[in-house]
């Protein structure tokens, strides 16, 4: 899939000569969609730069060239720099991924070398069985699944 926030970043890092790894750590996801997809934030820049964040951040826009396939639009919003991710190209990259890896599709090894134990209620014989504890139980065995498939040594109790 293609890495957005990784392709800002180096275009950001090549127009500015800062840290990549920095930049990188530096962009955010905005709280309001209507702000794009991903923000970098020029305020810690103001200090090096001795200019403010809104002027860093249009002399960047500025400067700016993301491929026009991958980046719809750039805005810039008191310091920050607003990139809007072109959703055809991001809906074809999820859809061919998915038909690529099929059953495979999202999992990681993000818990790789990790143990977590999932606690969750299983149905006693001996008192009736009610909606609540099918509620924990199915709540219980998704998590068991998801940690499951991200690759944790998972341990169900």
């Amino acid at each position: 899939m293609i890495d957005f926030k990784e392709i800002i970043a180096k275009e950001i890092a090549k127009v500015t000569e800062l840290n990549y790894q920095e930049i990188i750590i530096g962009i955010e996801t905005p709280k309001e969609k209507e702000q794009g997809d991903y923000a970098f934030p020029c305020f810690r820049l103001a200090k090096i730069l001795k200019k403010s964040p809104q002027i860093i951040a249009q002399d960047i826009q500025e400067k700016i060239e993301l491929d026009q396939t991958l980046i719809e639009k750039i805005e810039v919003i008191s310091g920050y720099i607003n990139f809007f991710v072109k959703k055809d190209t991001l809906v074809k990259t999820v859809i061919d991924e998915f038909q690529e890896k099929d059953e495979e599709y999202g999992k990681s090894d993000i818990g790789k070398g990790k143990n977590i134990i999932v606690e969750y209620s299983s149905p006693n014989i001996a008192k009736p069985f009610h909606i609540g504890h099918l509620r924990t139980t199915l709540i219980g065995n998704a998590l068991y699944n998801t940690y499951k498939y991200l690759g944790y040594n998972t341990i169900r109790n």
